[in-house]
Protein backbone atom coordinates (compact mmCIF):
# COMPACT_ATOMS: atom_id res chain seq x y z
CA UNK A 1 0.00 0.00 0.00
CA UNK A 2 1.06 3.57 -0.74
CA UNK A 3 0.02 6.13 1.88
CA UNK A 4 -0.16 9.72 0.63
CA UNK A 5 -0.47 12.80 2.83
CA UNK A 6 -1.21 15.85 0.73
CA UNK A 7 -2.94 19.18 0.34
CA UNK A 8 -6.12 19.40 -1.70
CA UNK A 9 -4.29 21.07 -4.60
CA UNK A 10 -2.07 18.01 -5.15
CA UNK A 11 -4.44 15.21 -4.29
CA UNK A 12 -4.31 13.70 -7.79
CA UNK A 13 -0.54 13.77 -8.13
CA UNK A 14 0.03 10.04 -7.48
CA UNK A 15 -2.97 8.62 -9.33
CA UNK A 16 -1.28 7.69 -12.62
CA UNK A 17 1.87 6.19 -11.11
CA UNK A 18 -0.12 4.22 -8.52
CA UNK A 19 -2.20 2.78 -11.35
CA UNK A 20 0.89 1.94 -13.44
CA UNK A 21 2.60 0.26 -10.50
CA UNK A 22 -0.64 -1.51 -9.49
CA UNK A 23 -0.35 -0.06 -5.98
CA UNK A 24 -3.26 0.40 -3.63
CA UNK A 25 -3.19 4.08 -2.66
CA UNK A 26 -4.63 5.63 0.48
CA UNK A 27 -4.91 9.44 0.42
CA UNK A 28 -5.24 11.68 3.42
CA UNK A 29 -5.97 15.26 2.39
CA UNK A 30 -5.68 18.38 4.53
CA UNK A 31 -3.25 20.16 6.84
CA UNK A 32 -1.30 17.96 9.26
CA UNK A 33 0.93 18.12 12.28
CA UNK A 34 3.43 15.47 11.17
CA UNK A 35 4.57 14.75 14.71
CA UNK A 36 1.01 14.15 15.86
CA UNK A 37 0.26 12.02 12.81
CA UNK A 38 3.32 9.82 13.37
CA UNK A 39 2.67 9.24 17.07
CA UNK A 40 -1.12 8.89 16.98
CA UNK A 41 -2.47 8.06 13.52
CA UNK A 42 0.24 6.22 11.58
CA UNK A 43 -0.33 3.03 13.55
CA UNK A 44 -3.57 2.64 11.56
CA UNK A 45 -1.49 2.44 8.37
CA UNK A 46 1.46 0.39 9.68
CA UNK A 47 1.22 -2.02 6.72
CA UNK A 48 2.04 0.73 4.19
CA UNK A 49 5.10 0.00 2.08
CA UNK A 50 5.53 3.59 0.91
CA UNK A 51 4.86 6.84 2.78
CA UNK A 52 4.61 9.76 0.34
CA UNK A 53 4.49 13.17 1.97
CA UNK A 54 3.68 16.46 0.25
CA UNK A 55 5.57 19.04 2.33
CA UNK A 56 2.97 21.74 1.61
CA UNK A 57 0.45 19.94 3.83
CA UNK A 58 2.69 19.87 6.93
CA UNK A 59 2.56 22.45 9.74
CA UNK A 60 6.09 21.90 11.14
CA UNK A 61 9.13 23.93 10.18
CA UNK A 62 12.37 22.21 9.18
CA UNK A 63 13.75 21.21 12.61
CA UNK A 64 10.47 19.77 13.90
CA UNK A 65 9.80 18.26 10.47
CA UNK A 66 13.10 16.32 10.62
CA UNK A 67 12.47 15.16 14.20
CA UNK A 68 9.03 13.85 13.21
CA UNK A 69 10.54 11.92 10.29
CA UNK A 70 13.18 10.41 12.57
CA UNK A 71 10.40 9.27 14.89
CA UNK A 72 8.70 7.69 11.88
CA UNK A 73 11.94 5.86 11.00
CA UNK A 74 12.17 4.41 14.48
CA UNK A 75 8.57 3.19 14.54
CA UNK A 76 7.73 2.13 10.98
CA UNK A 77 9.45 0.45 8.04
CA UNK A 78 7.66 2.17 5.12
CA UNK A 79 9.93 3.90 2.62
CA UNK A 80 9.68 7.68 3.06
CA UNK A 81 9.25 9.74 -0.11
CA UNK A 82 9.16 13.52 0.29
CA UNK A 83 7.69 15.89 -2.31
CA UNK A 84 9.48 19.24 -1.89
CA UNK A 85 8.17 20.79 -5.11
CA UNK A 86 7.00 24.31 -4.35
CA UNK A 87 8.49 24.45 -0.85
CA UNK A 88 10.68 27.32 0.33
CA UNK A 89 14.29 26.65 1.40
CA UNK A 90 14.43 23.50 -0.70
CA UNK A 91 18.22 23.16 -0.38
CA UNK A 92 18.03 23.30 3.43
CA UNK A 93 15.38 20.57 3.40
CA UNK A 94 17.44 18.38 1.06
CA UNK A 95 20.54 18.64 3.26
CA UNK A 96 18.59 17.80 6.40
CA UNK A 97 16.73 14.89 4.79
CA UNK A 98 19.92 13.33 3.47
CA UNK A 99 21.52 13.70 6.92
CA UNK A 100 18.79 11.49 8.46
CA UNK A 101 18.90 8.92 5.65
CA UNK A 102 15.90 10.07 3.58
CA UNK A 103 17.12 9.93 -0.01
CA UNK A 104 13.85 9.73 -1.94
CA UNK A 105 13.25 13.44 -2.49
CA UNK A 106 11.12 14.87 -5.30
CA UNK A 107 11.94 18.43 -6.40
CA UNK A 108 10.50 18.59 -9.93
CA UNK A 109 8.33 21.54 -10.94
CA UNK A 110 5.89 19.98 -13.41
CA UNK A 111 3.39 17.18 -12.88
CA UNK A 112 5.01 15.05 -15.58
CA UNK A 113 8.49 15.45 -14.04
CA UNK A 114 7.12 14.75 -10.54
CA UNK A 115 5.63 11.48 -11.86
CA UNK A 116 9.00 10.49 -13.34
CA UNK A 117 10.82 11.15 -10.08
CA UNK A 118 8.13 9.37 -8.07
CA UNK A 119 8.47 6.37 -10.37
CA UNK A 120 12.20 6.23 -9.59
CA UNK A 121 11.51 6.49 -5.85
CA UNK A 122 9.27 3.41 -6.13
CA UNK A 123 11.93 1.22 -7.75
CA UNK A 124 13.77 -1.41 -5.70
CA UNK A 125 16.88 0.80 -5.47
CA UNK A 126 15.00 4.03 -4.79
CA UNK A 127 16.15 7.46 -5.98
CA UNK A 128 19.88 7.72 -6.62
CA UNK A 129 20.48 11.31 -7.70
CA UNK A 130 21.19 12.68 -4.22
CA UNK A 131 23.85 10.12 -3.31
CA UNK A 132 26.74 12.14 -4.90
CA UNK A 133 25.73 15.15 -2.79
CA UNK A 134 27.15 13.44 0.29
CA UNK A 135 30.33 15.42 -0.46
CA UNK A 136 32.65 12.41 -0.43
CA UNK A 137 35.62 12.15 -2.75
CA UNK A 138 36.12 9.05 -4.83
CA UNK A 139 38.99 7.99 -2.58
CA UNK A 140 36.98 8.54 0.61
CA UNK A 141 34.22 6.32 -0.72
CA UNK A 142 36.51 3.27 -0.55
CA UNK A 143 36.82 2.01 3.03
CA UNK A 144 39.16 -0.81 2.18
CA UNK A 145 41.34 -1.49 -0.86
CA UNK A 146 40.16 -4.16 -3.22
CA UNK A 147 41.82 -7.35 -1.93
CA UNK A 148 44.22 -9.20 -4.19
CA UNK A 149 43.66 -12.88 -4.86
CA UNK A 150 46.50 -13.69 -2.49
CA UNK A 151 45.00 -11.56 0.30
CA UNK A 152 41.42 -12.67 -0.21
CA UNK A 153 41.69 -15.30 2.52
CA UNK A 154 43.59 -15.38 5.79
CA UNK A 155 45.89 -18.09 7.05
CA UNK A 156 43.98 -20.62 9.15
CA UNK A 157 45.62 -21.14 12.55
CA UNK A 158 44.42 -23.68 15.11
CA UNK A 159 43.97 -22.02 18.50
CA UNK A 160 43.68 -23.16 22.10
CA UNK A 161 40.46 -21.92 23.65
CA UNK A 162 39.40 -20.90 27.17
CA UNK A 163 35.76 -20.37 26.15
CA UNK A 164 32.92 -22.48 27.55
CA UNK A 165 29.36 -22.10 26.23
CA UNK A 166 29.90 -18.50 25.11
CA UNK A 167 26.59 -17.42 23.59
CA UNK A 168 26.70 -15.54 20.27
CA UNK A 169 23.36 -14.27 18.94
CA UNK A 170 22.95 -13.21 15.31
CA UNK A 171 19.84 -11.28 14.23
CA UNK A 172 18.71 -9.23 11.24
CA UNK A 173 16.73 -6.03 10.87
CA UNK A 174 14.65 -7.38 7.97
CA UNK A 175 14.11 -10.55 5.96
CA UNK A 176 16.94 -11.79 3.76
CA UNK A 177 19.56 -9.72 5.57
CA UNK A 178 22.15 -12.52 5.71
CA UNK A 179 21.56 -13.77 9.27
CA UNK A 180 21.73 -17.51 8.58
CA UNK A 181 24.76 -17.20 6.29
CA UNK A 182 26.53 -15.04 8.89
CA UNK A 183 25.71 -17.47 11.71
CA UNK A 184 26.95 -20.51 9.78
CA UNK A 185 30.00 -18.69 8.39
CA UNK A 186 31.06 -17.68 11.89
CA UNK A 187 30.49 -21.23 13.14
CA UNK A 188 32.57 -22.63 10.26
CA UNK A 189 35.28 -20.01 10.85
CA UNK A 190 35.54 -21.03 14.51
CA UNK A 191 35.48 -24.78 13.81
CA UNK A 192 38.28 -24.38 11.26
CA UNK A 193 40.35 -22.75 14.00
CA UNK A 194 39.90 -25.57 16.47
CA UNK A 195 36.83 -24.47 18.45
CA UNK A 196 33.92 -26.70 19.40
CA UNK A 197 30.83 -24.92 18.10
CA UNK A 198 27.13 -25.51 17.71
CA UNK A 199 24.39 -23.72 15.78
CA UNK A 200 20.92 -23.27 17.27
CA UNK A 201 17.99 -22.25 15.07
CA UNK A 202 15.84 -19.78 17.01
CA UNK A 203 13.82 -18.34 14.13
CA UNK A 204 10.74 -19.59 12.29
CA UNK A 205 12.32 -19.93 8.84
CA UNK A 206 13.18 -23.61 9.44
CA UNK A 207 16.21 -23.42 7.17
CA UNK A 208 17.87 -26.13 9.23
CA UNK A 209 15.15 -28.63 8.31
CA UNK A 210 16.03 -28.15 4.65
CA UNK A 211 19.76 -28.45 5.31
CA UNK A 212 19.28 -31.72 7.16
CA UNK A 213 17.50 -33.21 4.17
CA UNK A 214 19.91 -31.78 1.60
CA UNK A 215 22.94 -33.19 3.43
CA UNK A 216 21.10 -36.38 4.41
CA UNK A 217 22.48 -36.37 7.97
CA UNK A 218 21.21 -38.33 10.94
CA UNK A 219 20.59 -36.99 14.38
CA UNK A 220 23.05 -37.76 17.18
CA UNK A 221 21.21 -37.24 20.45
CA UNK A 222 19.53 -33.85 20.22
CA UNK A 223 21.61 -32.54 17.32
CA UNK A 224 22.57 -33.07 13.69
CA UNK A 225 26.20 -32.65 12.64
CA UNK A 226 26.60 -30.81 9.34
CA UNK A 227 30.12 -30.15 8.02
CA UNK A 228 31.58 -30.37 11.53
CA UNK A 229 28.99 -28.08 13.13
CA UNK A 230 26.49 -29.53 15.64
CA UNK A 231 23.07 -28.13 14.72
CA UNK A 232 20.03 -27.95 16.99
CA UNK A 233 16.40 -27.32 16.11
CA UNK A 234 15.70 -26.26 19.72
CA UNK A 235 17.70 -24.71 22.52
CA UNK A 236 18.15 -28.06 24.26
CA UNK A 237 21.82 -28.89 24.03
CA UNK A 238 23.24 -32.31 24.88
CA UNK A 239 26.86 -31.20 25.21
CA UNK A 240 29.11 -28.30 26.21
CA UNK A 241 30.79 -26.18 23.53
CA UNK A 242 33.28 -23.37 23.31
CA UNK A 243 30.71 -21.28 21.44
CA UNK A 244 26.94 -21.51 20.92
CA UNK A 245 25.68 -19.53 17.92
CA UNK A 246 22.00 -18.61 17.90
CA UNK A 247 20.31 -17.77 14.59
CA UNK A 248 17.57 -15.32 15.66
CA UNK A 249 16.40 -14.46 12.14
CA UNK A 250 14.52 -11.23 11.52
CA UNK A 251 14.03 -9.35 14.76
CA UNK A 252 11.87 -6.30 15.46
CA UNK A 253 12.34 -6.34 19.24
CA UNK A 254 15.11 -8.27 21.03
CA UNK A 255 14.12 -11.79 22.07
CA UNK A 256 15.33 -13.24 25.36
CA UNK A 257 18.14 -15.28 23.82
CA UNK A 258 19.44 -12.14 22.10
CA UNK A 259 19.29 -10.11 25.31
CA UNK A 260 21.07 -12.84 27.29
CA UNK A 261 23.84 -13.46 24.75
CA UNK A 262 27.48 -12.71 25.54
CA UNK A 263 28.10 -11.40 22.01
CA UNK A 264 25.40 -9.88 19.74
CA UNK A 265 25.57 -9.32 15.97
CA UNK A 266 22.93 -7.23 14.20
CA UNK A 267 22.90 -7.64 10.41
CA UNK A 268 21.38 -5.50 7.68
CA UNK A 269 22.08 -4.52 4.09
CA UNK A 270 21.55 -0.85 5.14
CA UNK A 271 21.06 0.68 1.70
CA UNK A 272 19.56 4.18 2.00
CA UNK A 273 15.96 3.00 1.67
CA UNK A 274 16.58 0.22 4.22
CA UNK A 275 18.27 2.40 6.85
CA UNK A 276 14.98 3.17 8.68
CA UNK A 277 14.46 -0.54 9.42
CA UNK A 278 17.97 -0.73 10.91
CA UNK A 279 17.35 2.42 12.96
CA UNK A 280 14.08 0.96 14.25
CA UNK A 281 15.67 -2.23 15.57
CA UNK A 282 18.60 -0.32 17.09
CA UNK A 283 16.11 1.83 18.97
CA UNK A 284 14.24 -1.27 20.19
CA UNK A 285 17.51 -2.75 21.49
CA UNK A 286 18.02 0.24 23.77
CA UNK A 287 21.28 0.02 25.72
CA UNK A 288 22.27 -3.50 24.61
CA UNK A 289 25.87 -3.75 23.43
CA UNK A 290 25.70 -4.61 19.72
CA UNK A 291 28.09 -5.38 16.91
CA UNK A 292 26.54 -3.74 13.83
CA UNK A 293 27.21 -5.44 10.48
CA UNK A 294 26.44 -4.00 7.07
CA UNK A 295 26.23 -6.87 4.59
CA UNK A 296 26.90 -6.47 0.86
CA UNK A 297 27.03 -2.66 1.10
CA UNK A 298 28.16 -1.14 -2.25
CA UNK A 299 31.36 0.88 -1.99
CA UNK A 300 29.60 4.12 -2.86
CA UNK A 301 27.46 3.79 0.28
CA UNK A 302 30.02 2.48 2.76
CA UNK A 303 31.29 5.76 4.18
CA UNK A 304 27.75 7.14 4.31
CA UNK A 305 26.63 3.99 6.11
CA UNK A 306 29.38 4.38 8.73
CA UNK A 307 28.61 8.09 9.17
CA UNK A 308 24.93 7.24 9.71
CA UNK A 309 25.35 4.37 12.19
CA UNK A 310 28.68 5.21 13.85
CA UNK A 311 32.34 4.27 13.50
CA UNK A 312 31.67 0.86 15.07
CA UNK A 313 29.59 -0.13 12.01
CA UNK A 314 31.49 -2.89 10.18
CA UNK A 315 31.19 -3.83 6.52
CA UNK A 316 31.05 -7.58 5.90
CA UNK A 317 32.18 -9.25 2.70
CA UNK A 318 29.56 -11.10 0.66
CA UNK A 319 29.33 -14.86 1.13
CA UNK A 320 26.96 -17.30 -0.54
CA UNK A 321 28.47 -20.46 0.96
CA UNK A 322 27.04 -21.42 4.34
CA UNK A 323 30.21 -23.30 5.27
CA UNK A 324 32.79 -20.78 4.08
CA UNK A 325 35.37 -20.98 6.88
CA UNK A 326 37.65 -18.18 5.72
CA UNK A 327 35.55 -15.06 5.21
CA UNK A 328 34.99 -12.00 7.45
CA UNK A 329 37.69 -12.97 9.90
CA UNK A 330 38.35 -9.24 10.32
CA UNK A 331 34.95 -9.14 12.07
CA UNK A 332 34.94 -12.46 13.94
CA UNK A 333 38.49 -12.47 15.35
CA UNK A 334 38.18 -9.28 17.47
CA UNK A 335 34.94 -10.60 18.98
CA UNK A 336 36.51 -13.81 20.33
CA UNK A 337 40.20 -12.95 20.73
CA UNK A 338 39.91 -12.77 24.55
CA UNK A 339 39.12 -16.51 24.56
CA UNK A 340 42.29 -17.49 22.66
CA UNK A 341 45.03 -18.78 24.97
CA UNK A 342 47.56 -19.86 22.39
CA UNK A 343 48.07 -21.90 19.25
CA UNK A 344 48.18 -25.64 18.67
CA UNK A 345 51.16 -27.35 17.15
CA UNK A 346 50.28 -29.11 13.95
Amino acid sequence: MLLYLTSNARSGLIDNIAHEKELTAKKLIGKFSLRSFVTKDMRNYATAKYFVLDCTCVDEQLDDFAVALQSFQMMFSARIIIILSGCANTDDYIDRLISIGVMNIITADTSEAVSEELSECLTDEGMQKFVPQLGLSEQELILQPEPSKEAATEEIIKYKWSARNIRIAVAGTQRRSGVTVTAFNMAAWLVARGAEVCYVEMNTNRHLNMLIHVYDVRNDGEHYTVDGIDCYLTNELDSDYNFIIYDCGEMQTPMTVFKDADIRLLCGSVLPHEAPAFHKVLSACGGLKLNKLGLCVPKEYQVYCVSLFGEEMQIADASHDLFNDNVNGHIYHPLIQDFITGTKRL
